[in-house]
């Protein structure tokens, strides 16, 4: 029998408890996005992985190893949790994929080497780089000409996100193009050279980079407007390590976030503000649950603006609302309420705990699933016959980025500030 660590045998339990569970009634299927845009492969849907990972558990009782084939079926989820949100025994299949992919990182279970070289590279350049592409420094072009407080203890924190979205677009159109054979043995090539990751900056859409920036300034304003003083970062700021934590790489992303932490406490920080759904989710829910003096209050910049400063706007428009916001344990509804309140919103059918995903988690590692992801949201978008398409998420923006109607939320609000809003 295998030796197993104590890592390995937490990661088995928790597994357990979820896939046994499971009473097979199918009701994850009719929300899974990745099912019917696979071409309803059963082992790329909700159900199939919950199968799946009792397969796996079978394994590892009766062989002490996992010999089955599971890293496409795991790495193709978006973990959205919309599954959860159906599902009358409480089974997150979103959860059984996180599981999947910590045992494939880990290695410790596996018969043969399933790690997803894509995901490798881009675990290995956070890393070392403190952001997936190498650009950390690039990333505070956006805040030139920009004043902050020096000696405010809040910190505006845009993770890198938004800005890394001008070369996540085009990496994607690389991978669909190359196919994902090629574009794995590449990516195992610039990880085990990082120093390669100079070029992968080349790979930007300048007209996406400037749109990214011109978000961020749009943000800035909104919160002068409303007279909060805060800090940033600059060129030292970080990226936040979501890839490291959804790519299953935990140990590492336990460095991580140690990291982090010590950055913020040096920095003299007190409250952080996020820009986007999966840095708030992450700082918010999640590394405060395995580093002991994450002790930052974690705030959403909406959280922060005045929302007696905007006009009433005649405008019909539709929203997307980010999986990572609506689709958590803390239902996060604010980008809806303000929206609300200054336009005439009409909602896609497939909204609230409901919502369908974007398809963005999926950009890098299989874009061709993606792409007929984010084409099927688009279309339920547009059925809503409105005159924009409103979103709060710099990677739901890159994905649902089809014509002039989408734009982010900061843009909107900016755009319908009125005169007493604009101080």
């Amino acid at each position: 029998m295998t030796e197993r660590s104590e890592y390995s045998i937490k990661i088995i339990e928790r597994l357990e408890d979820q896939v046994n569970s499971c009473i097979n009634c199918g009701f994850c299927e009719s929300v899974c996005p990745t099912l019917p845009s696979s071409g309803f492969r059963s082992s790329i849907g909700a159900r199939g992985r919950v199968d799946l990972g009792k397969e796996l558990l079978r394994e590892i009782k009766n062989e002490g190893k996992i010999e089955l084939r599971i890293d496409e079926s795991f790495y193709t989820c978006l973990d959205c949790y919309a599954c959860l949100q159906v599902c009358p025994a409480g089974v997150n299949a979103g959860e059984v994929s996180e599981m999947g992919k910590e045992l494939i990182a880990s290695g410790e279970l596996m018969k043969t080497d399933q790690k997803n070289p894509i995901a490798g590279m881009i675990v290995a350049l956070t890393m070392k780089n403190r952001n997936p592409l190498g650009i950390r420094e690039h990333c505070a072009k956006w805040a030139e000409g920009l004043e902050f407080d020096s000696e405010s203890t809040n910190l505006l924190y845009t993770g890198n996100m938004y800005q890394m979205m001008a070369y996540n677009e085009t990496l994607g159109r690389v991978e669909r193009f190359l196919g994902n054979r090629l574009s794995q043995t590449m990516a195992g090539y610039i990880s085990g050279h990082t120093g390669m990751s100079r070029h992968l900056k080349y790979f930007k859409n300048s007209g996406m980079e400037k749109e990214m920036n011109g978000y961020l300034r749009d943000i800035y304003l909104l919160l002068k407007a409303s007279n909060v003083k805060f800090n940033y970062l600059g060129k030292e700021e970080p990226y936040p390590g979501t890839f490291i934590h959804d790519l299953g790489y935990e140990k590492e992303f336990r460095e991580y976030a140690s990291f982090l932490t010590e950055l913020f406490h040096r920095k003299n920080i007190k409250t952080i503000i996020t820009v986007d759904p999966h840095t708030y989710d992450l700082l918010k829910s999640t590394i405060p649950s395995i580093v002991e003096n994450f002790d930052f209050q974690v705030v959403h910049y909406l959280d922060l603006i005045n929302e007696s400063g905007f006009r009433k706007s005649h405008e019909n428009i539709t929203y997307h609302e980010p999986c990572h916001l609506v689709l958590r344990k803390d239902s996060y509804d604010k980008p809806k309420e303000i929206l609300e309140s200054i336009a005439n919103l009409k909602m896609p059918v497939r909204s609230g705990k409901k919502v369908f995903c974007c398809g963005g988690p999926d950009e890098l590692l299989y874009g061709n699933l993606s792409k007929k992801i984010s084409e099927e949201r688009f279309h339920q978008l547009k059925e809503t016959d409105t005159e924009k398409i409103i979103t709060a998420c710099p990677i739901c923006f890159s994905n649902l980025n089809k014509d002039n109607t989408v734009v982010d939320i900061s843009s909107f609000l900016i755009e319908n500030m009125s005169e007493e809003g604009k101080g």
